[in-house]
């Protein structure tokens, strides 16, 4: 919940007329005389209702070309113990998005060896490899075939074509009422912050949607009274309060960071309160 009041006082401190600094807006109540004027803030929220999709876990992002740097050692990763075969990763393996060819060639996936800088080697793709220099690609298993063993010790610069991936996304949605009291030192200021604020919330509609307000709609204004306010710590004060309260949807999303390149195994769906169930594919 303190999402939707971070965003909302960014919205307010923004822009060429902030309504105050960023240190005056927030959840707590002014505790002397000195941190007036501000405008607090509260939050009650309804019940969630319907039926709709709580999150989406992982999702291909684009197709990239990657490139590893590989020795030829034995590992699980990478070479075989014969040291002629080799995995690729990441996975999933992809052709290239400007090959005209119904199969894998080089123009897919290329191979040099960079063991000596100066003198570097291109592999070259062929069906049937027989030389240490030739390499095929068995897609099933996602693995390179040498025509014979490769050197130990040797670096080998494998590139490819790919998926990113992103981590899942969490949408979030708040429906309910958003409570700004207004405090002030006078019943002047009191009512040019309360225009200023409503001018601002009516204004900046499409910068509150950018901060994730789906909808922000005035529900009540309260009449204005001149109180002594009474903080735990230190002495009495009087101050002017007003509150102004809305009616708001607001959504969040969190995630969708490049995250590694592993295959999507399965798909978790869950739903929201009023529907309790959970479903995987497969």
């Amino acid at each position: 919940m303190y999402l939707v009041i971070d965003r909302l006082v960014e919205a307010l401190t923004s822009g060429s007329d902030p309504i105050l600094s960023a240190d005056r807006l927030g959840p707590k109540k002014p505790a002397g005389a000195v941190e007036i004027p501000a405008i607090v803030f509260s939050l009650r929220l309804d019940q969630a209702q319907g039926a709709g999709l709580g999150r989406f876990v992982r999702a291909g992002d684009s197709i990239v070309q990657s490139t590893s740097i590989i020795e030829v050692v034995p590992s699980l990763d990478t070479f075989s113990q014969n040291l002629k075969f080799l995995r690729i990763l990441p996975l999933p393996l992809k052709r290239n998005p400007s090959s005209t060819g119904s199969t894998f060639s080089a123009n897919d996936l290329s191979i040099r060896n960079v063991t000596q800088l100066n003198n570097q080697i291109d592999y070259t793709f062929t069906d049937k490899p027989t030389q240490p220099t030739e390499y095929t690609v068995k897609t099933a298993t996602a693995e390179i075939i040498f025509g014979s063993a490769q050197t130990f010790g040797d670096k080998l610069e494998v590139t490819h074509w790919t998926v990113t991936w992103r981590d899942e996304i969490l949408g979030d949605t708040f429906r309910g009422q958003i409570v700004m009291e207004i405090w002030a030192n006078s019943s002047n200021q009191s009512r040019e912050l309360s225009r200023r604020l409503q001018d601002k919330l009516r204004t900046s509609r499409s910068l509150l949607r950018g901060k994730g307000f789906v909808g922000l709609k005035p529900a009540t204004l309260k009449p204005a009274e001149n109180i002594s306010h009474v903080p735990v710590v230190g002495s009495a004060f009087p101050v002017w309060i007003q509150a102004l309260e809305y009616g708001f949807t607001f959504e969040a999303e969190d995630g969708g960071e490049l995250s590694s390149g592993i295959p999507i195994k399965r798909i978790d769906i869950d739903m929201d309160d009023f529907i309790v169930e959970q479903f995987s594919v497969p």
